[in-house]
């Protein structure tokens, strides 16, 4: 099973600063031959915004796979990275709640409105051509995902059950825009999104809908699925569509340790991929207040560690033990290092560029997981 190593340049500005910094030099070969970016962090704008997009891209920029280049410095990702495209259609949701409503029914509305008025299908598709694009996931509309700086009790899950008709209408009709507007080979490109969540009939009606048959599938809401759910998910998409009838799946946001695990024992194969957040997300928890800690993810054993002035010297402990490591022993020591000035309020560029290389360790731990 694949792992797709996630480059979200949206939030974070810091921490992602760093990766840029240290991508050509740090970045394991392993991570970057199988990327995922985000339409959304290139094209569309954060909530406090005025506008849903940014008018400099939306108007200048047109390759992604550029984009990728130039932001970490690595000519090689031109050629040799395998790129999914997610839409990255949660920024719109987000946009939408935040400044005009939160009503489910309106949010749907704004959105179709978006979507019409600046011609996001068409832009979505060249972007897709230009690019030299693998894999693009076609639109949906999604629950969004918590941001670092929303609060504890600010709430994403917009959608339900209730509104699954509409939002397969919805899908159905934004996938047969897009495979229109790409032309030939639309079929090889375009990954159909598929919600986890949906049933048999749901997911035979949205089948029903289209103007070509799928050859790639990217499964989503599954991110905070309990296992048994993730298991009825494979069964219900290979009962209804067929998984040996598909020639890529990939699961979006299911790479964690335990929901990969599940799903490479029912499916596997270069067929079938996976990515995941938390190897970044837990490498940068740590504050300036030392307050919050950093996280470290051992290869063998899978379990995270929080970095501390008192648990530094156990975590460089298992990292010397280790079976399979990237980073050696004296690398990791200066990791750490800088990790503990960064949560003790002495942040700046190498101390982020430390997170940066912490997470690229983290991931390496889920990759490994994954294959």
């Amino acid at each position: 099973m694949k792992y797709f190593y996630i480059y979200s340049a949206g939030g974070g500005a810091g921490d992602w600063n760093g990766v840029k910094r240290v991508w050509s030099q740090s970045m394991p070969s392993e991570l970057k031959k199988s990327v995922l970016i985000k339409f959304g962090d290139i094209f569309f704008n954060h909530a406090s915004a005025k506008l849903p997009i940014k008018p400099k891209n939306w108007v200048s920029l047109t390759n992604a796979r550029d984009w990728l280049s130039i932001s970490v410095n690595d000519p090689t990702v031109k050629t040799s990275t395998e790129i999914i495209l997610d839409n990255g259609t949660s920024k719109l949701i987000n946009f939408i709640s935040h400044g005009v409503t939160k009503d489910p029914v309106r949010i749907i509305e704004e959105f179709e409105k978006i979507i019409y008025e600046y011609d996001v299908i068409k832009k979505y598709a060249d972007v897709i051509k230009v690019s030299g694009i693998d894999f693009a996931v076609s639109i949906d509309l999604p629950n969004t995902f918590k941001i670092r700086s929303q609060s504890v009790g600010t709430s994403t899950d917009f959608f339900n059950v209730t509104h699954y008709s509409k939002l397969i209408e919805l899908c159905a009709s934004y996938a047969n825009q897009l495979y229109q507007s790409i032309g030939d080979g639309a079929e090889n490109r375009i990954m159909l999104t598929v919600n986890g969540l949906w049933t048999k009939n749901e997911l035979s009606n949205y089948l029903s809908r289209l103007d070509f048959d799928p050859k790639n599938i990217a499964v989503g809401a599954l991110t905070k699925a309990t296992e048994e759910e993730i298991r009825l998910a494979v069964n219900t998409i290979n009962e209804v569509i067929g998984i040996n009838k598909i020639n890529r799946i990939h699961f979006l946001g299911c790479g964690g340790i335990k929901k990969s695990s599940i799903i490479k024992n029912m499916v596997n194969g270069d067929r079938i991929s996976v990515d995941n957040s938390t190897p970044m997300n837990r490498a940068i928890d740590g504050n300036t207040s030392n307050t919050s800690y950093s996280g470290y993810f051992d290869m063998d054993s899978r379990k995270l560690y929080r970095i501390n002035n008192l648990t530094a010297a156990a975590v460089l402990s298992i990292h010397s033990t280790s079976s399979n490591k990237y980073f050696s022993d004296s690398e990791m020591e200066g990791i750490i290092g800088l990790i503990l000035k960064h949560q003790n309020g002495q942040s700046g560029h190498e101390t982020y560029d430390a997170r940066a290389k912490l997470s690229f360790h983290n991931h390496l731990v889920f990759a490994n997981n994954a294959n």
